[in-house]
């Protein structure tokens, strides 16, 4: 796959015995092996990679027995080369029988090879897909019929299957369960004036570019694409596709990876011969350019995972001058115009969430940059019960580079290149060689992978693409097969042999899907599920040998193996030895009933519909404010709106007030027998030049009648602008009046209540996130002491500040019958304010560095040991943020370019060294004395914060520090503080908000946490993925979708409960949406 500049300018293993890691893999020779295959590349003046996008993206391999003698056999398709079939004799000897099969290939340049029995007899055919009709390309894909004496037929026409279009792979599939293999075959598109525009060009369909859907009726395959609903548009760069039953409904759903600006599809199976694309419901973001795929339950849940590949860099000088994510404006047109789903440029890993929107986890699993990302296998294979994954790397030059693209992308180039091929080589010249080595990475529990490349195989550069798996010496573990580009295809041999157990299974189904393909096992041993899924073609233009392979670790035994057939009815097998190949046959079968896979967890939270009739929506202003400050790591305009539950009218019942973003008034919802109502407050509307972040409803002048006080910000405004002051509403009658408070200029994030002086009367604690248009400088946050309604600021220096505070509680941490103050906020630690007689003095309470991007507390006591813990939402760990105690995130807050404005510059460590996060063009955009300093991206790029700013100017900067990014809680050991993490699937997202609530109605408060964010660039993607939680105690948590909640895709700012007709019901309210409404049991 092939990123350059012509898309810029269109589209403005082994843990041993004793605890040490070994090489599981090694190189198998041609020498040993006799596989010599080597897909040789030639580029000539007509034919090259600015002639044909898709150049470098290599050939195929498929693996499987196409002898039935039990060896798994290896067919290789090359790009400008013959394709070669390799019989296995045993031992990883292999025989080239290429001429002798007939199966050399006609076309003049193939992609993909997959094995499959389309005719039913028992033997694996061969597919191999071809590009024609471009570059002077001609032939058709190829269909090898499997004749039993190791020569195949060709007979793709006979067939219907004889496409002369531009393919990259095919898939077997049987879609309508109707016993016979189908084909899903993929095409790509290649960049014209016709493939750039709106989403919607992908429902006309083309012949060339567009995917196939093919209907196996015995003798011949039928395109029934349109009325599957299966797209086929001229923007369709289809590159990656994995068949799974991604919904556990018995059938087969497909997900193809589209390079470029089209969408990824996800066609879930409707069981009537037809798919519904759902990837929008399901995926809050994808890869940007989608390469290869594979599916595997990475979690033990019963669920298939997914990982999408893309082709982010690990390396600093490679990842600074390659082409990275949009410009946020650009973002904003693919996304509102041009009606495209959210997509970055990294790998995506998708953990299932039965249903519901994936949680999307790769920068937290550690799987994100793996560099130019082709294939993408998981297995076990250091067979210790987890799921391993291997990524096939490299490109011969990179188009991506940014120095290549600013050169071929100039008005000047562009005439030349049009009328002449004189530049060409000079183009050619300036693309960076882009050989790197393959990645592994080991599986572990909660959702983790750690890089084991250089360790349990070589570490050597290459050009690998196409990746296959299989066991071919049949001694129990999983090798590989790798298909390279100008050098011989590896067979990496797994050399684990008995230091792990396994279990190896074939299955032999009815004909004419003998080899089971659609068949699942599920594998239970010691009280822990494996769950695998019978699909061969995986990876990326390639097919895998027809097993199923478990890990089984130092277990010497397996409880039993429950196998699912493709016609969705299941068996149970047990008392079977471990380290074999089994091969199982339907035996007095059984309907499978797929809720028995499903959580067993009840819906807690049950939407309301008509949401009572508070229809608030949110609506941010077009306020970015990366535009005035460009270097910022986040927004802090968006951190509303305002939400405040009390009785407005006196009657008794709690309203609702909602505040209103800049030009927008706040809402009002009066409760009453029947629904709530809107009603418009006079005061509040002339207030609707502010930004309302927080708000409360509180008698503040001991009138027994409920005032309100809001908190204003968004970032917007700045200096001493009227529009940062808060407000204050005292209620007379049946009216508000504004009433006066000191004046202070500020963002605010929180605003709490108690009367901590003992005077009567409510006092109010400000706190403030952000100094607008100075982010970094510290905000001051404030007591406002209550005199019977009349509010003054109390000094506090230490309070004041305090930090970047996003929110604070009010409660007794060390027990001694005051009430303290706990405030958490942005690049500072949690500060615990200790009241002495009503002044507030700070106390430390940790040993550990803490400082982090803290966004929530809550006081619960997560342990059950009768004292009061912390729960705190953090900014989570699946972001390119990185922060450690040993390797603090870095911020560096200073005047660097000396215009009077200053900047900040977040740094993270890599390899020992501090790193910009941003790149060349993000950073000399601001400070042009970057421009100066390095002339091109070549130059930049690799370079340490010490290389791209003098010592004088990083002394001169405050430095702002972040140790943890994790959400989590303090855990409270006799007043002395230490932090736990919450598990991974809290650490998706920023957690923003919790509840405290008995939410079960069982006598026991449990605690609801909510969150994501978009106020990021598109650099750092999108935080959308976390449905929520209910924790209950340090290991019971329950994901919010479990439970019926849908806060997946929204930015959740407050939980609330309000109660209605002596019902209580959940509201929370959403940053730039809808707020929802669920009852709860009563």
């Amino acid at each position: 796959m092939i990123k350059y500049c012509i898309s810029i300018v269109s589209f403005l293993i082994l843990i041993s015995c004793g605890g040490k890691d070994e090489a599981i893999f090694r190189d198998a020779t041609p020498t040993k092996t006799g596989i010599s295959f080597v897909n040789t590349l030639t580029e000539t003046d007509d034919l090259n990679i600015l002639d044909y996008l898709y150049f470098y993206n290599g050939g195929g391999v498929a693996v499987g027995d196409i002898n039935n003698d039990g060896l798994p056999d290896i067919y290789f398709s090359g790009n400008q080369v013959k394709n070669k079939l390799f019989l296995n004799k045993g031992n990883l000897k292999f025989e080239d029988i290429t001429e002798k099969a007939k199966v050399a290939g006609n076309s003049s340049w193939n992609t993909g090879a997959v094995m499959g029995d389309v005719n039913g007899d028992g033997y694996l055919d061969i597919y191999v897909c071809a590009v024609v009709g471009i570059n002077g390309f001609v032939g058709f894909n190829e269909l090898y019929i499997n004749n039993g004496d190791q020569t195949f037929t060709e007979s793709a026409a006979k067939y219907g299957l004889d496409f002369d279009t531009f393919s990259s792979s095919a898939a077997f599939l049987d879609f309508d369960l109707d016993g016979d293999l189908d084909i899903y075959l993929l095409n790509h598109a290649i960049h014209t004036q016709e493939s750039f525009g709106k989403s919607s060009l992908r429902y006309k369909r083309n012949y060339q570019t567009g995917d196939v859907l093919l209907r196996n009726d015995g003798n011949t395959f039928v395109d029934v694409s349109e009325e599957a609903g299966v797209f086929g548009g001229i923007n369709g760069y289809g590159l990656g596709i994995a068949v799974s039953d991604f919904n556990q409904d018995g059938y087969p759903d497909i997900f193809v990876g589209n390079d470029f600006h089209e969408d990824d599809y996800y066609y879930l199976n409707n069981g009537d011969g037809t798919f519904t694309e759902s990837g929008r419901d399901y995926f809050g973001h994808t890869s940007r350019f989608s390469m290869g795929n594979d599916v595997a339950d990475i979690n033990h849940d019963g669920w298939p995972d997914m990982i999408s590949l893309d082709m982010l860099a690990e390396d600093e000088a490679v990842l600074k001058s390659s082409e990275g994510d949009d410009d946020i404006q650009i973002q904003k047109l693919r996304i509102q115009q041009y009606g495209y789903n959210y997509q970055f440029t990294r790998n995506m890993l998708y953990v299932n969430q039965q249903n519901t929107p994936y949680l999307e986890t790769a920068l937290l699993s550690g799987v994100a940059s793996t560099d130019w990302s082709w294939s993408a296998l998981f297995a076990d294979y250091n067979q210790d019960g987890e799921q391993d994954l291997f990524i096939s790397n490299g490109i011969p030059k990179r188009p991506n580079n940014l120095d290549f693209i600013k050169f071929a992308s100039s008005d000047k180039i562009q005439v030349k290149i049009s009328k002449t091929k004189l530049v060409d080589q000079d183009a050619l010249n300036l693309m960076p060689n882009g050989e790197v080595h393959n990645y592994i990475f080991k599986g572990n529990k909660n959702l983790n992978f750690e890089d084991k490349s250089g360790l349990w195989i070589s570490n050597d550069n290459t050009v690998s693409g196409a990746t296959a798996i299989g066991d071919l010496d049949n001694d129990g573990d999983i090798d590989l097969v790798v298909n390279n580009l100008n050098s011989t295809a590896f067979v990496y041999e797994n050399t684990i042999d008995k230091k792990a157990n396994y279990l190896k299974i074939k299955f032999n189904y009815e004909k004419p899907n003998s080899f089971g393909i659609g068949a699942k096992a599920i594998l239970y041993n010691n009280g822990k599920m494996q769950y695998k899924e019978l699909y061969t073609v995986r990876g990326f233009q390639a097919s895998s040998e027809p097993i199923i392979h478990f890990g089984l670790g130092d277990n010497k035994k397996v409880d039993s193996l429950k196998i699912i057939w493709p016609n969705r009815t299941y068996q149970t097998v047990k008392n079977i030895e471990i380290n074999q190949t089994i091969t199982v046959s339907p035996d007095k079968a059984k309907l499978f009933n797929y809720n028995t896979l499903k959580s067993s967890s009840k819906p807690l939270f049950n939407k309301v519909e008509d949401n009572l009739g508070i229809n608030f929506t949110h609506k941010e202003d077009n306020y970015i404010d990366f535009n005035r400050q460009k270097l910022i790591p986040y927004q802090v305009s968006d951190r509303g709106p305002a939400t405040a539950i009390g009785d407005l009218n006196n009657d008794g019942l709690d309203d609702i007030f909602f505040g209103g973003s800049k030009h927008t008034a706040s809402r009002v919802y009066l409760n009453s027998n029947e629904n709530f109502s809107e009603t418009e407050i006079e005061a509040f509307k002339n207030e609707d030049t502010k930004e309302d972040v927080v708000a409360l409803i509180a008698d503040f002048n001991n009138d027994k009648k409920n005032d309100v006080f809001i908190g204003s910000g968004g970032a917007d405004f700045y200096n001493k602008m009227t529009p940062l002051l808060d407000s204050y509403f005292i209620q007379k009658d049946s009216s508000f009046v504004a009433s006066s408070l000191p004046d202070y200029f500020e963002n605010a994030s929180v605003a709490i209540t108690n009367n901590f002086d003992k005077d009567g009367d409510l006092d109010v604690f400000i706190g403030n996130n952000a100094v607008s248009n100075d982010f970094g400088n510290i905000p001051n946050s404030y007591i406002l002491k209550n005199d019977a309604g009349k509010f003054s600021l109390v000094e506090n220096e230490s309070l004041q500040q305090a930090g970047m505070i996003t929110d604070a509680i009010w409660d007794d941490f060390n027990n001694d019958g005051e009430t303290d103050l706990i405030v958490v906020g942005e690049w500072m630690s949690p500060k615990f304010f200790k009241n002495e007689n009503g002044k507030l003095i700070e106390e430390k309470v940790c040993n550990e560095e803490l400082n982090g991007l803290w966004q929530s507390i809550v006081a619960f006591d997560i342990d059950n040991d009768g004292d009061k813990d912390y729960l705190l939402g953090n900014w989570g760990t699946n972001t390119k943020f990185k922060a450690s105690e040993k390797f603090p995130m870095k911020m560096y807050y200073s005047d660097f370019d000396m215009n009077g404005s200053t900047e900040t510059i977040v740094c993270t460590e890599k390899n020992g060294k501090y790193y910009p996060l941003l790149n060349f063009d993000d950073l000399s955009a601001q400070i042009v004395s970057i421009k100066k300093k390095f002339l091109s991206y070549q130059d930049f790029a690799g370079k340490p914060i010490e290389s791209v700013f003098d010592k004088k100017a990083l002394n001169k900067a405050s430095v702002l520090l972040v140790h943890e990014l994790h959400s989590g809680y303090l855990k409270n050991d006799n007043n002395k503080f230490s932090f736990v993490p919450f598990k991974n699937e809290l650490q998706v997202s920023p957690i923003t908000s919790f509840l405290r609530y008995d939410f079960e109605q069982d006598g026991k408060e449990e605690v609801l946490a909510a969150g994501n964010y978009f106020g990021v660039t598109p650099f750092h993607g999108r935080f959308d993925s976390f449905p929520g939680a209910l924790i209950k105690s340090e290991e019971d948590i329950i994901l919010g979708n479990k439970l019926g909640l849908k806060l997946s895709g929204f930015s959740a700012r407050h939980l609330n409960i309000i109660t209605h007709n002596d019902k209580t019901y959940l509201l929370v309210t959403i940053n730039n949406d809808s707020a929802q409404v669920y009852e709860l049991p009563n």
